[in-house]
């Protein structure tokens, strides 16, 4: 597999530093007997075994910061007699449940849970519970009438803690990957499938990212299907994904069902904002999961500069000299028009940014703000304690 970045050095240097910390890792799943799944809510959750000691292998992690260890009342726990597979949350973000709550499913891939309960912490009081998370674990294998969503602490006959199989940006799994590659193979694709497609942000209700509409209609003139995710439904994403040799986009959740996709395939991610730090890291371990090659665009021309999942607006294209050295590089036709600035997406696009002003205030004072955030964060005891605290204290400055 290989990677290529179409940016500036400075960014190609930042991104091959977060390349070189990840890594593959093995799997393995541990059995606790007379184990106990435990859903304190927002107050932690986890497994622990007949003795009340927390089972480490069943921490949320991402990267190196869990979830609270909870504590909770030993006396009349409800008691399944069942054996069930600890997999994660309900988590009402599709591509965050992709990669961080389907993460223990490849256990289901081994016959010997075939019929096992597979169970979900509903922590959050989510209500409903998106049918994504149903119909991904049915195509793993899973009965629907074996999918538990625990509202309450409970304990099973075996409690099975699958290691996280990806933890984000940090390392993934061969499992992981044959998890999805597995959901993939319910599907029979034909031959007439589009085999270059271009997932498309453009029908979002939010956080849409201007001047992609100019974009993709270049890669339309170049041989791609254009879709929308959101007006498809989960089973013709994945189908439309699995078909691809090529799939390109803005950095997002379409672009994470590369998982789908074939061994040898090619993602093409548009960035989308400016500052340094965005989830092409996140992208690049998802394509090595499944060896996958990697085309990184800067495609940016942001006024004010935003980290990959702002709610500040973003714009993208518009004489990026990036995006044009990429498509010269591969081939692709256009007119000075194509890959001029957009006048009426630049004017969507200032529109958006004054409102955000408004409501978020300037630029110098978001920066005051992110540094209040950080340095306090610094007083605070507890890996566990500060990354609480920083998402407490974002949402109360209105950071994004």
């Amino acid at each position: 597999m290989s990677y290529k970045v179409y940016g500036d050095e400075k960014y190609k240097k930042y991104l091959a530093h977060q390349i070189r910390r990840q890594k593959m890792c093995e799997m393995n799943i541990e059995c606790v007997p007379n184990g106990i799944i435990v859903n304190e809510h927002l107050h932690g959750f986890g497994v622990f075994d007949s003795n009340f000691k927390f089972v480490k292998s069943s921490s949320q992690v991402r990267e190196n910061n869990g979830q609270f260890i909870p504590k909770f009342n030993h006396k009349n726990i409800p008691y399944i007699d069942a054996d069930a597979v600890f997999v994660g949350n309900v988590m009402p973000q599709f591509g965050h449940f992709l990669l961080e709550h389907m993460n223990r499913a490849y256990a289901f891939l081994d016959p010997k849970f075939k019929n096992a309960k597979a169970v979900l912490i509903d922590n959050k009081s989510v209500s409903p519970v998106p049918e994504y998370m149903f119909r991904l674990l049915e195509l793993v294998g899973v009965k629907r009438e074996n999918i538990i969503i625990l509202t309450q602490t409970t304990r099973f006959r075996n409690v099975y803690v699958p290691r996280q199989g990806y933890n984000l940006p940090v390392y993934s799994s061969a499992e992981f990957g044959a998890t999805y590659q597995k959901i993939a193979s319910n599907f029979k694709i034909p031959k007439s499938a589009p085999r270059k497609i271009y997932m498309s942000r453009c029908k979002l209700k939010s956080r849409k990212t201007y001047g992609e509409e100019a974009v993709q209609n270049v890669f339309q003139k170049n041989g791609f299907t254009i879709f929308y995710p959101e007006t498809m439904t989960l089973d013709e994403q994945i189908k439309t994904v699995a078909g691809a040799e090529v799939l390109a986009g803005c950095a997002g959740s379409a672009l994470h069902l590369s998982l789908m996709m074939k061994p040898g395939g090619t993602v093409i991610q548009l960035k989308r904002n400016r500052l340094n730090k965005d989830n092409a890291s996140t992208q690049y371990l998802l394509n090595r999961t499944v060896n996958l090659n990697s085309i990184f665009i800067c495609a940016s021309c942001e006024k004010v500069k935003t980290g990959h999942g702002a709610e500040a607006p973003q714009v993208i294209g518009g004489g990026n000299k990036y995006l044009k050295e990429f498509f010269d590089d591969y081939g692709f036709k256009y007119t000075a028009r194509d890959i001029a600035p957009d006048a009426g997406a630049m004017k969507e696009y200032d529109a958006a940014l004054q409102e955000y002003i408004k409501s978020h205030g300037s630029r110098l004072s978001v920066l005051i703000r992110r540094k209040i955030v950080r340095f306090s964060a610094c007083l605070i005891p507890g890996r566990e304690n500060r990354n609480h605290w920083r998402h407490w204290l974002r949402a109360k400055l209105k950071l994004s």
